[in-house]
């Protein structure tokens, strides 16, 4: 089987999709993209596991956390790496604040230029790593 390095964006903006799109590709990944809820949910029935997911809080027909409660629940995605997108500071400081029993991203990305630059980060840390 041929390993590869695969994000997974879920985000219904198209603007944002294609260029957090670009900066994975840029790095090395390949992208997968689901646009709502509903695709994001059926896609983690799925193989291949991505490498990293990038999440929207805010989505048509499933919110951000109800997807994050989901692939938490699922022992092959358990332990992927989710970090969930935002503009809204007040969802950031949701996700960045311990919340017992709740499921929690790997971090939190807040949309705009600077997210450019976080990304290009990440992408960095997880260069190494492959989907089993």
């Amino acid at each position: 089987m041929i390993k590869k390095r695969l994000v997974l964006i879920i985000e219904d903006n198209e603007d944002f999709q294609n260029l957090y799109g670009m900066v994975a590709e840029q790095a090395g990944f390949e992208v997968e993209r689901a646009y709502d809820g509903r695709e994001a949910l059926e896609r983690l029935e799925r193989e291949p596991i991505p490498t990293i997911v990038l999440l929207d809080s805010r989505l048509p027909v499933a919110e951000g956390d109800e997807i994050l409660k989901a692939a938490r629940l699922k022992d092959k995605w358990s332990h992927v790496p989710i970090y969930m997108l935002t503009a809204d500071t007040r969802v950031s400081k949701k996700y960045k604040d311990f919340s017992p029993g709740a499921p929690q991203p790997d971090g939190v990305l807040e949309k705009g230029a600077e997210s450019i630059h976080q990304l290009r980060e990440l992408f960095k840390q997880f260069a190494g790593k492959i989907d089993i």
